[in-house]
């Protein structure tokens, strides 16, 4: 299924016992873009609103009807899972404390987005790292991670090879494998109304994360004629095999 993040944003992350909190922000990787966390906003339940973060491994369905991600967690295991807070950043050597508690596979080591597997929930079952692999035996670019906001990310200016042509709206989350497949493009700076158009992410070569910009090779021309987006035919199949042709062509 696809889904629009800023429309999970406001979803409630229930337990197998109780609600979390509601989903405040997603932390993806920049180079793979991927969906590795969401955190959740725990006001309701925890103490001075402790920051949780909560790994797509644990998922187990997302009811887009009543607006809940339900994960294969207990609220228990929630409360005393590593503190982000502690750490400030989500480290590398964050993650790997993160996944020894909970026991998964680390998704970083393999060739694809979620190491040997397609699918994030995989990784709950799948093999261990060994006790005595730890981060000094991994690869240099594996110990490092690109993770970063998707609420950051919301709102900054893509320039083109011959000028800007708009500003992040939103990006769209493949929930099967939670990859961003498509990105949401307000271009109200060229064309009148703002339409919203979709991109890919290989047509973004940089994020300027210190200067909130984003370069594509795509130039204004060629934006002006990008897929239009309809958030009610997200999941149309038509509609999906309309954009994924109109975006090889480009």
């Amino acid at each position: 299924m696809y889904a629009g993040l800023r429309d999970i944003k406001r979803f409630t992350i229930a337990a197998t016992d109780g609600d979390i909190g509601v989903s405040k922000d997603f932390l993806f990787d920049d180079r793979a873009w991927t969906v590795r966390y969401m955190y959740a906003d725990t006001n309701k339940w925890l103490p001075l609103g402790e920051k949780v973060l909560i790994s797509p491994v644990s998922l187990r369905s997302i009811d887009t009807e009543d607006e809940k991600i339900h994960v294969a967690l207990s609220k228990q295991q929630v409360k005393d899972s590593p503190s982000i807070d502690e750490h400030k950043t989500v480290s590398r050597e964050y993650e790997e404390l993160y996944f020894q508690y909970f026991g998964y596979g680390y998704y970083w080591i393999g060739p694809g987005a979620w190491g040997e597997y397609a699918h994030p929930t995989e990784l709950a079952d799948g093999p261990k790292v060994p006790e005595n692999d730890t981060l000094e035996k991994i690869s240099e670019d594996a110990k490092a991670n690109h993770l970063r906001s998707i609420d950051e990310l919301q709102g900054y200016e893509i320039s083109a090879r011959n000028g800007n042509f708009g500003q992040i709206y939103d990006v769209i989350l493949d929930t099967n494998n939670w990859e961003i497949p498509l990105i949401v493009i307000d271009t109200h700076q060229i064309l009148p109304g703002g339409k919203k158009v979709l991109i890919a992410p290989k047509h973004i070569d940089s994020i300027n994360w210190l200067e909130k910009n984003v370069s594509s090779h795509l130039t204004v021309e060629v934006i002006k004629h990008c897929p239009e987006y309809e958030p009610e035919l997200l999941n149309d199949s038509a509609y999906q095999q309309k954009v994924k042709q109109q975006l090889l062509a480009l």
